[in-house]
């Protein structure tokens, strides 16, 4: 008998890999498109006077807002290189090894980017506050 760990490490590592990734990319797009608004929003503010943008910036100059942009960061990250493993794959290159492209380019290019960016805006922005 397997155990529920294993079983759900064997069906992200196999057939559900394509799944996985296909609903990854939808939902970093949906996070991307309310951070779209979110900015559109942010930049309407100017029209509201300079104080009131200054007042918007500020807020978003928090260690919470600071810790939304290291997510903002990992969702870019993942659309991308998700987006760049679909191009790869519509263009008929790698189709046999759609699994290892999507551990090794979406996942570890990914994760080393990201942590690449991340501990940057973490040490100066969130901890020297």
């Amino acid at each position: 008998m397997s155990t529920p760990a294993r079983v759900v490490v064997r069906n992200y590592t196999g057939q559900l890999v394509g799944m996985t990734a296909w609903l990854l990319q939808r939902v970093t797009g949906l996070l991307l498109l309310f951070y779209l608004f979110l900015h559109v929003e942010t930049i309407h503010q100017l029209s509201a006077g300079q104080a009131a943008f200054d007042r918007q910036l500020a807020f978003y100059g928090t260690p919470f807002f600071k810790l939304l942009e290291i997510g903002l960061l990992a969702t870019v990250i993942l659309h991308a290189f998700n987006g760049i493993r679909l191009t790869v794959l519509d263009l008929g290159i790698a189709h046999g090894r759609q699994r290892k492209l999507f551990w090794v380019l979406v996942v570890g290019a990914g994760a080393a980017l990201f942590v690449a960016g991340a501990v940057p805006i973490f040490v100066f922005s969130v901890l020297q506050r």
